[in-house]
C-alpha cells in the first residue's frame, strides 16, 4: 500500500486529501481518494496553487477524524509506503492528533530512501524525476496519482533488489522499516553502516593496488557522483580500509569539495586540520585530491 498527503497549510496538522495505492501480484490493482476537511477549512494560497485544492471543495468533506476509519479499512494491516515518508507520516500523526484519534500500528517504507540505495548517484530523487527516470507518468499533487506513483517506484526498487516481498528488498537495499503506533514512531531509512565494517564485494583484490592495506577517509563531497559509502567500498574492493575519523593510523586523506558551512577556519575541514598536525608531528598521512584517487585505482 502506498500513501500521499496533501496540506491546505504550512501546518502538518491541516490534512486536505489523502490518496492510497494497493498493490497485488506486483502490480498497482487499486487507487482510492478522500477530500478531508482540515482545521477550521483554512487555505494558505501557496497550497493551493500546488495541489489546486480550495476551500469550498472540502467545505462539506469529512474531518480527518471521520476519514480515518474508512483509509484504515482499506490499508489493514499491509505495510505503507511514501515518498519522503518523513513528511506523510508527520502529517498523519499530527492530523490525528488534532481531531483526537489514536495513532494506529503500522510499518511503513520510504520510497526515497529504497530509491537512494536502489539508483545511487542520480542528480534529484524528487518524485516527479525518479518517475520520469522510470518511465512511470502521473498527475503530480494529485494524492491517489501521487500514491499510485509511489507504489510504483517501490515495486521497481522490488526489481533492482531482486526481492519480491519490499521488506526484504528494504533489508537489501539497507534501508530500515519505520514503525507508526499508538504513542510512538521510529522513522523509515538508509541503515548507516560504519564504513570500518565494510568488506570486499570482489572475488579478488588486485595485488599491484597502491590502497592494499592502507586506510583512508574521505572529507567533504565527492564530485563524481559516488558517496562516501560508496568510494569506501571501492577502497576495500582495492584491498583497503576505510574510516570515518582522521587518526596516525590513516594513510590517505581524499579531499573532496568542501561545504563552507562546516569547514572550521574558512577553507579547512576539521578533517583536513587534523591531517596537517599529524603530517608535522611525523604521521605519514597523504593528501589527495579526488582526481589523485580517481586516478589511483586498479583498472
Amino acid at each position: 500500500m502506498a500513501i500521499d498527503f496533501e496540506t491546505a497549510t504550512g501546518s502538518r496538522s491541516s490534512a486536505c486529501a489523502v490518496g492510497v495505492a494497493a498493490v497485488w501480484d506486483g502490480q498497482v490493482a487499486d487507487t482510492k481518494r478522500w477530500l478531508i476537511r482540515p482545521p477550521g477549512n483554512e487555505y494558505a494560497g501557496f497550497n493551493i496553487a500546488v495541489h489546486g485544492i480550495t476551500p469550498a471543495m472540502t467545505m462539506d468533506s469529512p474531518t480527518m477524524g471521520e476519514v480515518w476509519p474508512d483509509v484504515l479499512a482499506f490499508i489493514r494491516d499491509r505495510p505503507l509506503v511514501a515518498h519522503y515518508a518523513a513528511f506523510d507520516m508527520s502529517v498523519l500523526r499530527r492530523s490525528l492528533m488534532v481531531c483526537g484519534s489514536e495513532w494506529p500500528d503500522l510499518p511503513y517504507f520510504c520510497t526515497r530512501a529504497l530509491a537512494r540505495r536502489a539508483w545511487p548517484g542520480m542528480v534529484s530523487y524528487r518524485l516527479v524525476d525518479l518517475a520520469d527516470a522510470c518511465g512511470i507518468t502521473f498527475d503530480r499533487h494529485e494524492p491517489g496519482s501521487d500514491a499510485a506513483t509511489a507504489a510504483e517506484l517501490a515495486i521497481a526498487c522490488c526489481g533492482r533488489a531482486d526481492e519480491r516481498v519490499l521488506a526484504d528488498a528494504s533489508r537489501a537495499l539497507g534501508v530500515a522499516c519505520g514503525r507508526l503506533w499508538s504513542d510512538g514512531w521510529t522513522p523509515s531509512g538508509v541503515v548507516r553502516q560504519r564504513l570500518s565494517d565494510l568488506s570486499p564485494t570482489v572475488e579478488r583484490v588486485p595485488d599491484h593496488s597502491p590502497f592494499v592495506d592502507k586506510t583512508v577517509v574521505f572529507t567533504g563531497t565527492l564530485t563524481c557522483g559516488l558517496t562516501r559509502a560508496e568510494a569506501a567500498q571501492i577502497v576495500v574492493n582495492a584491498g583497503g580500509r576505510a574510516s570515518n575519523s582522521v587518526s596516525k593510523k590513516v594513510d590517505y586523506l581524499i579531499l573532496g569539495m568542501q561545504d563552507a558551512r562546516k569547514v572550521t577556519d574558512g577553507s579547512h575541514s576539521g578533517k583536513m586540520l587534523k591531517a596537517v598536525e599529524l603530517q608535522q608531528a611525523g604521521a605519514p598521512i597523504e593528501l589527495l585530491s579526488e582526481d589523485d584517487f580517481l586516478r589511483m585505482l586498479p583498472e
